[in-house]
């Protein structure tokens, strides 16, 4: 099945108003002249094959069909118009990055009526930052067999395993993506997540550093050593506060590389992570007494 077409005004009403009630329907109007729509259009038609079939594009050449370009106040081309549930819900002109289009079709998507993945989706992340990580999972697992391709869906089911530390299980998954949905910004926090952490399971944490920094509670080096150490042991909570004593004991130690790590961290693990939520109110504290 074909999910791109060309159409011309007086199919308008049928194919964009009506369809769109039941599917988003991104119209692209173009003309042959048009240098950036030889841009543009290709990455539309891209990003909506990826979609197999939750969005249609159809394409209307604004030299054969002036009046429907008229009634829609199309100044320049090219424009792009997101219909969903027989209304416009979005637009922009001029050629645009992918990642600009990728990001309003996920929005369409996510308006259709009756899509009950983002309210699942929600509910998931809930129990995410409730520590419930088995039944997020279990939840995010099941959003997978609805919506496969869905890059937030698969980035929280690896969330959840990196807490449960199943980390085979996420390497084989990692392994099993196609190059563009590992390409997502989200997506690669968690690989380079996955990449720090022991896959042992922690074995290769040092424990004498715990003594060493109990006997030198004043060395610095050494708390910083033991904080990584936790971290990439995926003790995430123990690594956070050696960091935050740190920038307690002297926010500005080593160009303030206790900041910097949390910061980083907060950034890979997502501020939906419940260590992060914790983290972030004492370090706000800290920077702000």
């Amino acid at each position: 099945m074909s999910f791109i077409k060309d159409i011309n005004h007086d199919q308008f009403l049928e194919e964009v108003v009506e369809k769109s009630k039941t599917i988003p329907v991104i119209v692209d109007f173009w003309a042959p002249w048009c240098g950036p729509c030889k841009q543009l259009t290709p990455t539309l038609e891209k990003v909506v094959n990826r979609k197999n079939g939750k969005i249609i594009l159809v394409k209307i050449n604004v030299d054969e069909n002036q009046n429907i370009a008229s009634q829609l106040n199309i100044q320049s081309i090219p424009t792009v118009y997101g219909f969903v549930d027989g209304k416009p819900i979005d637009a922009f002109q001029g050629a645009q990055p992918e990642s600009k289009v990728e990001e309003m079709v996920n929005k369409m998507i996510d308006a259709t009526p009756g899509n009950e993945i983002p309210k699942l989706l929600g509910e998931a992340d809930q129990l995410f930052s409730d520590q419930k990580f088995e039944e997020s999972f279990k939840l995010f697992e099941s959003l997978v067999g609805m919506d496969p391709g869905n890059p937030k869906i698969i980035a929280g089911m690896l969330r959840c395993m990196l807490q449960l530390k199943r980390f085979d299980d996420a390497n084989e998954i990692f392994d099993s993506l196609d190059e563009e949905i590992i390409k997502d910004q989200g997506i690669l926090k968690i690989k380079k997540l996955l990449d720090t952490t022991y896959i042992d399971d922690g074995g290769l944490f040092d424990e004498k550093l715990i003594d060493e920094v109990n006997a030198n509670p004043e060395n610095m080096e050494l708390r910083f050593k033991l904080a990584n150490n936790y971290l990439s042991s995926n003790e995430t909570e123990k690594g956070f506060n050696e960091l935050l004593k740190l920038f307690e004991q002297n926010p500005a130690w080593n160009d303030e590389a206790a900041k910097k790590k949390l910061l980083e961290f907060f950034d890979l693990l997502g501020f939906n992570d419940p260590n992060v939520l914790v983290a972030r109110k004492k370090l706000s504290s800290m920077m702000f007494k």
